[in-house]
């Protein structure tokens, strides 16, 4: 037998370091990263659709007081409709205010570019809990793998906005029982 070979043999004897707790902290990450990237999500569409929400209004009521503002120019108009007019005026103002100040576009492309990041790191951990264990073992050492995926979640947590804990805690707890009933079902 060749040297190479024996020392196939020697490694094909050796425990791989990718012992069960390793693969059970991937999994715990995997689960976690899953539970942003859906809470990111979540939160985005919630957001889009407040800036829907409220710049439909916005666009209504400006372009009703625009068009309006021509028929009060008359000397003709009864006060009534002025000051109607008027108090849509500032109606419209009052919304696009808001829109501007709370920023719900804005606010919801950050929450989906985050639950984007999100969804990668699953994707990735997802692989390689997926490969076969002697390819893990050719992997090389799970700790150093292990610490470059700390280091990449922890940037994309710094860098994603705040997400309501509530449903965050909801969407962790969610993706705990989707587990719990794929091990009772084995």
């Amino acid at each position: 037998m060749s040297d190479s070979g024996v020392e196939q043999d020697e490694r094909a004897e050796l425990p791989s370091p990718w012992t069960p707790r390793v693969l059970d902290l991937l999994n715990d990450w995997c689960r976690r990263a899953d539970a942003s990237a859906q809470t990111h999500y979540a939160v985005a569409n919630r957001l889009a659709s407040s800036n829907i929400a409220l710049g439909v209004p916005v666009v209504v009521l400006t372009t009703f007081v625009g068009t309006s503002v021509f028929a009060t120019l008359q000397d003709n108009v009864a006060a009534g409709l002025r000051i109607f007019v008027g108090v849509v005026s500032v109606l419209a103002a009052v919304f696009a205010s808001l829109q501007t100040f709370l920023r719900f576009g804005e606010r919801a492309e950050k929450h989906r570019v985050a639950a984007e990041k999100w969804g990668a790191i699953r994707r990735e951990i997802t692989q390689m809990l997926a490969l076969h264990p002697t390819y893990l073992a050719s992997r090389g050492d799970p700790k150093q793998y292990l610490d470059d995926l700390r280091t990449r979640m922890d940037e994309v947590s710094t860098q994603s906005p705040e997400m309501p804990d509530r449903r965050w805690a909801r969407a962790l707890r969610g993706k705990q029982e989707s587990v719990e009933a794929a091990e009772n079902s084995v």
